[in-house]
């Protein structure tokens, strides 16, 4: 199977011919090149997880900066994947050092988060929600400051979630790679505004929608934790949800 890049946006497709057209930027199929794709060089085996946005990077040294979010290098961890015995000694050298490769296994799913400020959409790619309580029903989302669906969620209070399926990686590119502030993320994307007037993605595995409980934001440095009453959802299909582990393991 071939595989064609898009010269405007970088959107990869793949397939025995070209696409019509780009679905991320609507460019036509003379602004798609082949890729030719040679053996990747042997990558070393230091791995560095950027703190903002989780990405992460195989090297001897960490990037300069973020390819996804931007932040320059000291803001990179190490991962240290060593396996080892747990004895009393190894419990007792364990440190923040260590702790960051831990972390690094929890799971996680992969959801657009979305909101709406002056009838405008935003949103973006998320692995930080969490079911907190079944009654009342309760979430929580954490997002970084900087993210423009940071602002709109403080001055709207309220939020949408599509959960995605796994064939729905494209989605994770669109909103997790660039910025609403320089691109309409929901161009060409079939949407429906839910009742609190979020936007949810039409093909989405599930969704809720939620409103915020304002005494019960939390700073918590880079992000801010928000807390959320929902109140409203629906099951869409019946497929496998996507992961983040599931993601990195094709991307």
């Amino acid at each position: 199977m071939n595989k064609w890049r898009c010269s405007v946006c970088g959107y990869i497709h793949e397939g025995a011919e070209l696409p019509e057209k780009c679905p991320i930027c609507g460019v036509g199929p003379e602004e798609f090149t082949l890729v030719i794709e040679t053996p990747a060089p042997k990558q070393a085996g230091k791995r560095w997880k950027c703190t903002v946005c989780d990405y992460v990077h195989s090297g001897d040294t960490p990037p300069d900066k973020c390819p996804v979010c931007g932040v320059g290098s000291e803001l990179f961890v190490l991962l240290l994947d060593e396996v080892l015995e747990l004895t009393t000694e190894a419990v007792l050298a364990a440190g923040l050092d260590t702790a960051n490769s831990a972390v690094d296994k929890i799971s996680y799913g992969l959801y657009i988060v979305t909101s709406v400020k002056d009838n405008k959409f935003n949103g973006q790619c998320c692995n930080t929600l969490f079911q907190l309580t079944s009654n009342p029903l309760r979430v929580s989302v954490c997002l970084n400051k900087n993210n423009l669906t940071h602002e709109y969620l403080m001055d709207s209070g309220v939020f949408a979630v599509s959960l995605l399926t796994t064939d729905q990686t494209e989605a994770v590119r669109r909103f997790g790679y660039q910025s609403g502030r320089t691109t309409d993320k929901f161009a060409g994307v079939e949407y429906i505004a839910g009742k609190n007037g979020c936007p949810i993605l039409k093909n989405c595995l599930a969704y809720i929608e939620a409103s915020i409980l304002p005494k019960k934001m939390v700073d918590v440095g880079t992000h801010t934790l928000f807390v959320a009453d929902v109140t409203a959802g629906r099951m869409v299909a019946n497929q496998e949800a996507l992961t983040y582990s599931f993601y990195r393991s094709i991307k």
